[in-house]
């Protein structure tokens, strides 16, 4: 016998990019729960931003440098990443225009063996 499961919540985790923030819903800000910070970085041959969980003793071994290291607010509804530089970088290399519009939003995938969210740049989410 084969059962398939039914999920009863919505398990599509979405990223939305403000001008001055990165908002997590609900499902995408789960994983960050136990996280003491996160990275952020850029793939521009994949066109996707990714957000990396560290704990502590990964954030303050020193291999990773201090001022790449940003905190996670996480809600109970919502999670969120504060830092107008880090969303001056990404409009840079993707084609955000916070003068036109105040934010893009996108599916995100949560990858367990890098423990990283991976944001698809590529098909924006309609709200």
């Amino acid at each position: 016998m084969a059962i398939e499961w039914i999920m009863p919540k919505d398990t599509l985790g979405t990223v939305t990019f403000y001008d001055t923030n990165i908002t997590l819903n609900k499902v995408a800000a789960s994983y960050f729960v136990d996280a003491y910070k996160v990275i952020i970085g850029i793939d521009k041959e994949k066109n996707r931003v990714v957000i990396k969980n560290l704990n502590k003793e990964e954030a303050t071994r020193g291999d990773i440098n201090k001022n790449h290291l940003l905190d996670v607010a996480i809600k109970k509804s919502y999670g969120r990443i504060s830092s107008k530089k880090v969303i001056s970088d990404i409009a840079a290399v993707t084609s955000f225009d916070f003068k036109n519009s105040n934010n893009f939003k996108y599916k995100a995938t949560w990858s367990s063996n890098e423990k990283m969210l991976v944001i698809e740049l590529n098909e924006e989410v309609n709200a």
